[in-house]
Formats: structure tokens, sequence, C-alpha cells
């Protein structure tokens, strides 16, 4: 079967990626109606009709680079092993890679802001943020007979994404604070006070 791809993408898998890479780029800098087709094509240094041999518009294009970031985040909660028996220490371990993964993606971290503030209607009942949040869901109900009964599972995870997310959307009051947001110093502290205040407040005999 002949290949859909122009003979002029010689590496369809880097393509790709360089174009989503391009786009979550491009989006976060000027939003999803302002960025173009031929401007992430040129971003990712391919001609101007590639992307639409991958996407087939500009929306698939967005829902594709808010997809891609939610499956890492579903592959990095199960890449932990939650049970009863290490839940305390998976959720530590669990914490400490998820900020990892938000510091190396500022662009993502701003482009999901950006469409929160827009109505998230790209967002919301998104195939891949679902699964994400299900793996979520699914890494505290393993570790159920640790937590306190009257703790949602829900409401911890909204909680620990809070957490997480605002000092890195919150820059200024962060360094009006006295913090070096981009430290790792500040990222180290960072990380010990989201476990201490998630597991404190969750998990019964603490």
């Amino acid at each position: 079967m002949e290949s859909t791809v122009p003979w002029q993408v010689r590496d369809p898998a880097r393509s790709r990626r360089a174009i989503l890479d391009a786009a979550e780029q491009l989006f976060d800098e000027r939003g999803y109606e302002a960025a173009t087709i031929a401007e992430i094509a040129a971003a990712a240094d391919l001609s101007r009709g590639t992307p639409a041999y991958f996407f087939r518009s500009k929306e698939d294009l967005y829902r594709a680079v808010l997809g891609r970031a939610f499956e890492e985040t579903a592959e990095l909660i199960r890449s932990v092993n939650v049970d009863s028996g290490e839940f305390a220490d998976a959720t530590t371990k669990a914490i400490g890679h998820y900020l990892d993964f938000l510091a190396s993606r500022p662009n993502f971290v701003r482009l999901v802001i950006r469409e929160c503030l827009d109505g998230g209607r790209f967002l919301q009942g998104l195939p891949e943020h679902l699964a994400a949040i299900a793996e979520a869901i699914r890494a505290f109900d393993d570790g159920r007979g640790l937590l306190r009964d009257d703790v949602d599972p829900r409401h911890l995870l909204l909680s620990g994404i809070s957490l997480c997310w605002f000092p890195m959307v919150a820059r200024p009051l962060t360094a009006d604070l006295g913090f070096d947001p981009e430290s790792q110093t500040f990222a180290d502290e960072r990380r010990n006070q989201v476990i201490e205040l998630l597991l404190h407040g969750a998990l019964t005999g603490r």
C-alpha cells in the first residue's frame, strides 16, 4: 500500500513531532485563533502543506497538542506502581515526576491556562484528558485503605493539581515572596511542600 505521506517527508514520525512542538509553542504564544498552520509549518522547518498530511485541520492539530501532553501525564502516572502498602512512597514519587514534567513543559502549562480562560471548549471532554484523570483517580483508589474516609479522591486530585500548577502560573507572586521560581532549590522545596500538604491532610495515622 502506497504511503500518503509526501516523499519530501523523509521521517514522518520526526516531522509529526516537530509540528506538534512548533504548534505547542505558537498556540501558547499567540493563542488558537491567531496562530496559523503556515506559521507552524515554518517554525517546524517544514513545507507549508506538510501539516495537512498529519492533521485534518487546525482544530485537529490543536487537540493533538493538548492530547499529547495528557497522554504523557497518564503514562507518568502508570509508571508509578501504587498499591495499598506503598501508597505514600508512590504518591511522593508521582508528585515529583509530575512537577518535573510541568517544569520541562512551560509552553504546555501556559497553553492549558489560556485554554481554560477561554472557556475550555477544546479541553473539556478531550479523551486524553479524561484518560489522565481516570489514571489519577485509579491510583488514589488503589490507596483507599490509607486515605481518610472523608477524603474524596476527586478533591484530592484537584488540590494536588492546584498546588503543582499555581506557582508556575503566578511567577510574579512567587518572585515577590522572595523565591527564585527558576531555581532548583525552589523546585525541591516546592516538591516537599506539595507532598507534605497532600499526604498530611489525606492519609490516616498522620
